[in-house]
């Protein structure tokens, strides 16, 4: 996984000297291709297209315990904070079209899953793991875009000042409630622990953990932390004016994870209140930026 960190730097690097904008149609664009090239190799693995059931329901257990157990941080944090007024302003405003959106983006990536496991249950084979190939190389180049984002975003840091500084704490508590989470429901699930950690790393961010996962684990796996993250993403779409409601506005922003600056904030922001906005920004980028290191070290550890 070090050539994958390589093109993340290098991305930051060209990203910082000059300042590229407009990439995010080119990182979609190059999201739904590694989600072909996932569901190709998936579907022309016969183990993992037997799997698929049973993969489902111990996806939606996994995303269950890391979700909840993010959510609970969060509203520990969130009890913790001094000043906490006009935590619940614009609830429920924009919640619809931000629904909308997410989802739709959601269902065009589960689209091009899909349809890649229907390519490999119908027997079309490139040979010489050239699938395979193929889809670690346009990792590569998702990697690099990822980092030329982010490194031609210079209101980031300077917008750190204006925060409470125990918010900081918040992606944090998302990967270590995560975590706790996981191994809580995985003893009865009964994956090894480092494989499970490594599907929760993916904290909302499916396209990127399942690839990274797939190709140091195998695509049964990769398909678990797949189904797994679009669980989590899609929950948080639906019931962040709940998470916000019982567990104050932390709480849906933990349990999107790494979407929470991109597909999940219309929602987040409509319910809980334009002032976090930039809360759920930071933490998007700080869980986002982690995935990539986090999923190939336990991975590492399998």
């Amino acid at each position: 996984m070090l050539e994958v960190m390589l093109w993340m730097a290098a991305g930051l690097i060209a990203g910082r000297l000059f300042r590229l904008k407009n990439l995010q149609k080119i990182i979609l664009a190059m999201t739904w291709l590694l989600l072909l090239f996932l569901g190709w190799e998936a579907g022309g693995d016969s183990n993992v297209v037997k799997a698929l059931p049973s993969l489902g329901l111990d996806a939606l257990i996994l995303t269950a315990g890391g979700t909840a157990g993010s959510c609970i941080l969060a509203w520990l944090l969130w009890k913790s904070l001094k000043d906490r007024k006009n935590d619940g302003g614009n609830a429920g405003k924009g919640r619809s079209d931000g629904v909308m959106a997410g989802l739709s983006g959601s269902l065009v990536i589960l689209g091009f899953f899909v349809a890649g496991i229907l390519l490999g249950l119908a027997g079309f084979d490139l040979g010489e793991g050239l699938v395979h190939k193929l889809g670690y190389r346009s990792l590569c180049i998702l990697m690099l875009l990822v980092g030329m984002s982010a490194g031609g975003n210079p209101e980031l840091v300077s917008s750190l000042k204006s925060m409470n500084p125990r918010i900081v704490l918040l992606p944090v508590a998302t990967v270590a409630g995560t975590y706790i989470g996981c191994v809580l429901v995985n003893i009865a699930l009964g994956y090894r622990t480092t494989d499970v950690l490594a599907i929760g790393s993916g904290f909302g961010y499916y396209s990127l953990s399942s690839v990274l996962i797939s190709g140091s684990r195998g695509a049964e796996l990769g398909t678990l932390a797949l189904i797994s993250n679009i669980i989590r993403e899609v929950f948080t779409l639906l019931f962040t004016p709940l998470l916000a409601k019982m567990a104050g506005p932390l709480a849906p922003i933990s349990a999107g994870g790494a979407t929470t600056a991109d597909t999940t904030l219309p929602v987040i922001t409509g319910c809980c209140g334009e002032r976090f906005a930039l809360v759920s920004i930071f933490h998007g980028f700080i869980v986002d930026f982690s995935v990539p290191f986090l999923v190939s070290f336990f991975c590492s550890l399998g």
